[in-house]
């Protein structure tokens, strides 16, 4: 295997990642894919096909939930608790690309979201001569940074246990770089891999690219660096394990896929029943046309037999009705599922920092906001290390969203009735719209729809 091969883990999560990561691109890139996503009928012509395939179009629920989500976690900015110090200026361009801290968060929040549940934090810093001083090294942008990673731009990856903790040993990432042989006027790039490697308790770099023979070279010597270890955090939304995980809208994506092809089913079926077939039957000789019948204005027809006919052939339309209820039912599906992703429930916090009390109510994207808050942090620890500065590195994520807030009463219904929300919970909804007195009790009125229920049994 060279430099280049892929990770078992890494093609595994992105195959498991990619009818999520597909939708999401958009309905140009989906018809692009064909047959991938949409079969083609037995004895449909190529034509057909494709006229079929062009005439579809994407309904982007898996998109929707994503951004809905994400909107929710960062509806205030991830912001550094500590407002002052060197840490906090580098924040304001945490990636050196003019992104601040939220911004760079959001991001790297959505490409783990959006796609196999997983993406990465990765600290870094431009090499730099001991002669430069702190001064002329920020004045220069010789200072740390950090790099946002989805799982699309790493190769693969290596990790030892290490005092019973599992530690990297070596992290392959494929960038695009700008090509040092380009003329003036040209953006000619040309792609790279870059390699870390921990040994001996120090992290190496080394860079391949393809030669004239198109085979993955070094580029350059080795270049050692100061860190003590590989400064890559995941940000994880579906972890399975370390450093794996799996897409926590793949259920969403397989009920798009559904509305994908029964919307083209029902956009083929009403092409059809809009354009009827005429029927002739016993009619006069068409002369040189043959079988052929241009109908238009100004033309007529003679019939041959007192058995002839004419008629219109068309579709019934009970199809296209069955389509759009079957369309309408795979939305509904897909909100119903986007909702359980940020229903409260109860459960325990896997963040890696500070643990939530067991029976405290949580929802899942407070545990993903968590999560991220973490993997911020240890970040910016990493920041203040290579930079040789004492911070704070505490990072204000929002939690205190409303959940069911920014809800219709129409939705919190719908979430009682297919069981994602108590009905205490859904009293207590209505209660705060206005929708109930305050004064209702949850527990009394269940006691009481029990009682009519018995009642209305005698």
């Amino acid at each position: 295997m060279g430099v280049e091969s892929v990770s078992s883990t890494v093609s595994k999560m992105l195959g498991e990642a990619e009818p999520v990561r597909d939708i999401i691109k958009g309905g140009a890139h989906m018809r692009s894919r064909g047959k991938v996503y949409l079969p083609k009928f037995p004895v449909e012509s190529a034509e057909d096909y494709k006229a079929r395939k062009d005439s579809t179009w994407l309904f982007n629920g898996v998109k929707k939930a994503r951004d809905d989500i994400s909107g929710r976690v960062f509806e205030k900015p991830v912001v550094l608790a500590d407002q002052e110090g060197q840490l906090f200026e580098w924040c304001q361009n945490i990636d050196l690309e003019g992104r601040d801290l939220s911004n760079f968060a959001a991001d790297v929040f959505k490409a783990s979201l959006g796609g196999p549940g997983i993406s990465f934090i990765m600290a870094d810093a431009p090499p730099r001569s001991e002669a430069v001083t702190r001064g002329q090294a920020d004045a220069m942008g010789l200072r740390p940074y950090l790099v946002g990673l989805s799982l699309e731009q790493v190769v693969g990856w290596k990790w030892e246990l290490a005092n019973n903790a599992p530690v990297l040993t070596q992290f392959r990432i494929m960038e695009e770089v700008e090509d040092e042989t380009r003329d003036e006027y040209s953006d000619d790039t040309v792609q790279q891999i870059r390699v870390l490697s921990l040994e001996d308790g120090r992290v190496t770099v080394r860079l391949f690219r393809k030669n004239d023979k198109d085979k993955w070279v070094q580029h350059g010597d080795d270049m050692p660096t100061d860190f003590p270890q590989i400064y890559v955090a995941p940000v994880y939304t579906g972890r399975t394990g370390f450093f794996t995980a799996e897409p926590p809208l793949a259920e969403i994506a397989e009920l798009n896929l559904a509305h994908w092809r029964v919307q083209s089913d029902k956009s083929n079926c009403l092409h059809k029943s809009l354009s009827p077939l005429l029927f002739m039957k016993q009619m006069a000789d068409l002369g040189d046309g043959g079988d052929v019948v241009v109908n238009s204005a100004g033309f007529g027809f003679t019939a041959s037999s007192d058995n002839a006919d004419m008629k219109w052939v068309e579709i019934t339309g009970a199809g296209i009705e069955a389509g759009s209820n079957e369309l309408e039912e795979i939305k509904d599906q897909m909100k119903q599922m986007g909702l359980q992703l940020i229903s409260e429930r109860i459960g325990v916090s896997t963040a890696t920092g500070d643990s939530i009390d067991e029976g405290k109510t949580v929802t899942r994207i407070r545990m993903w906001a968590d999560d991220l808050k973490d993997s911020i942090e240890i970040a910016l620890g990493w920041m203040a290390e290579i930079g040789g500065i004492e911070a704070d590195t505490e990072v204000v994520v929002s939690k205190d969203f409303g959940v069911l807030g920014n809800l219709p009463m129409s939705d919190v219904k719908d979430m009682y009735l297919s069981s994602v929300i108590s009905k205490e919970t859904y009293i207590k909804e209505a209660q705060r719209r206005g929708v109930l007195d305050e004064s209702v009790n949850p527990d009394d009125e269940g006691e009481r729809v029990e009682a009519e229920g018995l009642d209305a049994e005698q």
